[in-house]
């Protein structure tokens, strides 16, 4: 893919892989920002285009290829959804959980950013189980219905299409929640730098958690900016 100022954030990360270590690394949001452009999104965080061009190629030349997932069948993308970012991001906040727990408790009279990094993180885990649960009972169900439908070569009714948007926005609505959480747990640990002589569990956390947040932006770009607007264009 030839990168230019006029793609936008979510096509390149769709279709170059690495490019989300490279947004991730500038701040530039590449899910619920992923329509701006290019041009907009390096304006608006201070970093040149060329700059942002460069990694990125330089990354795809290491890796060897680019990411197309027009190449890839929807049910095998909801497998993906399910098999690769449900179960990975799961198993990263069951073993978070605790240890902000744990570093709120023994640092949070000298440090009271952990106590409200730990309120923020149990409150990110609620979104995300009622995200997946959504997901997988109604978001994930309709589309294989609109692609057994199309398969079929049925009309999709519109009470399916109804169901489609609410389910959609039900999620929309959860992503913005994890966003601005997760906007704010990096500003209160500085963008996950710990203080001087921070033990170890303290390290792992934020360590952790910054693992977390690029795993769930992923996540949420691949719904948006992949997943549904596959599905939509079965239906247009």
């Amino acid at each position: 893919m030839q990168i230019t100022k006029e793609n936008t954030v979510a096509e390149v990360v769709s279709k170059n892989l690495g490019s989300d270590h490279v947004f991730s690394k500038y701040k530039i949001d590449f899910c619920c920002g992923g329509g701006d452009t290019l041009e907009k999104a390096c304006k608006e965080s201070g970093v040149g285009f060329e700059v942002i061009k460069e990694e990125i190629e330089a990354i795809n030349s290491k890796i060897s290829g680019t990411l197309n997932t027009n190449d890839v069948d929807i049910p095998t993308l909801i497998d993906e959804a399910k098999g690769g970012y449900h179960t990975s991001i799961s198993d990263a906040i069951f073993e978070i959980l605790p240890l902000a727990a744990k570093v709120a408790e023994v640092h949070g009279a000298d440090h009271k950013e952990v106590i409200e990094i730990n309120e923020l993180t149990k409150g990110v885990e609620v979104v995300l189980t009622e995200t997946f649960k959504n997901s997988i009972l109604s978001l994930y169900p309709i589309i294989n219905e609109v692609v057994e439908s199309n398969e079929k070569s049925e009309e999709i009714s519109l009470e399916l299409l109804q169901d489609f948007q609410k389910a959609i926005k039900r999620n929309e609505i959860a992503q913005n929640l994890m966003g601005d959480s997760f906007k704010e747990i990096s500003k209160l640990s500085s963008n996950y730098i710990t203080p001087a002589g921070a033990c170890n569990s303290y390290n792992f956390l934020y360590k952790s958690l910054k693992v977390l947040q690029h795993q769930v932006h992923n996540y949420m770009h691949f719904e948006k900016n992949v997943l549904i607007p596959k599905t939509l264009k079965i239906i247009e």
